[in-house]
């Protein structure tokens, strides 16, 4: 029977991850900074281990015993987990969520320079590994949820930002697929993910107004607007950071891809079908 590391258990993709490794047969170990968030948040089966994701002894610690492990990238670009793995006797594949800025090494910007280091340094510690790299996730749009509840207005920098967003359940299943099949047949490959369709934000906009009832629009903001009104709920030096990558992804479109269909065998799930999932957590 396979064991497996998850981290970021109890986010986004990693609560669905979990699951469906345990319908799969796995024996599943999540790692938490609390473990009482993991014995909350997922089934009573899973193993819950309390480590760092920036500390190289215990994840060591959490990495023992366990043959294959689901990597997310933090800060450090996952220097502190390739060094674990690589001192982790057994260990035979690991999957990690990278992302799409991966394939677009020029752009200097430190929300891309974390997705290529990250890669680079978990390539170096010998251990199979698996790159996802998918688009921006339909979650995104949950930070829209105080305009869907007040003035139905949402502002942004970049209206014409086209992207085709992905379910975060579909990259779970994806993870899932790879963690539990042949690591020889999924590892040392670099598998883009998207959703279905291309959307700006006024596409986004429509859908969810069309879903929820409740009429929303898009109104452009300049740059330093954005930046200065994003700085109250962010850091600014990450604000930017982020506008940098809308202005990019703004210029160098991503493609539609089929890698989720080719994968799970089902074609990836539109923003309408998350946004109707999702119905509560924007209208609160």
């Amino acid at each position: 029977m396979n064991r497996i590391l998850v981290t970021g258990a109890t986010g986004t993709v990693g609560r669905q991850l979990v699951r469906t490794l345990l319908e799969g047969g796995a024996q599943v170990r999540a790692l938490s900074r609390s473990a009482a968030r993991v014995e909350a948040a997922l089934p009573p089966e899973v193993e819950p281990v309390v480590a760092d994701l920036a500390d190289p002894g215990g994840l060591e610690r959490a990495l023992s015993g366990v043959d294959r492990a689901y990597v997310m990238l933090t800060d450090d670009a996952g220097a502190a987990f390739a060094k674990a793995a690589g001192a982790t006797p057994g260990l035979r594949h690991l999957v990690a969520l990278s992302a799409t800025a991966a394939e677009h090494p020029w752009f200097d910007n430190p929300m891309f320079r974390k997705h290529v280091q990250g890669e680079v340094n978990l390539r170096g510690c010998g251990v199979p590994t698996t790159f996802l790299r998918p688009c921006a996730f339909s979650s995104l749009a949950l930070h829209w949820a105080p305009a869907v509840r007040g003035d139905g207005v949402v502002r942004v920098a970049h209206p014409e930002l086209t992207v085709p967003l992905i379910d975060p359940r579909d990259i779970a299943e994806v993870a899932a697929v790879a963690l539990l099949g042949e690591p020889d047949v999924w590892a040392r490959r670099a598998l883009t993910l998207s959703g279905p369709e291309q959307l700006d934000m006024p596409d986004r906009a429509r859908i969810i107004g069309e879903v929820l009832g409740r009429p929303l629009r898009v109104e452009r903001l300049a740059e330093e607007d954005w930046v200065r009104a994003a700085s109250a709920q962010l850091p600014e030096e990450y604000a930017r950071a982020l506008v940098g990558v809308e202005r990019y992804f703004t210029e160098h479109r991503q493609p539609v891809v089929n890698t989720v269909e080719e994968v799970t065998g089902h074609r990836a799930r539109s923003f309408r079908s998350w946004v109707s999932d999702h119905r509560q957590a924007f209208l609160g």
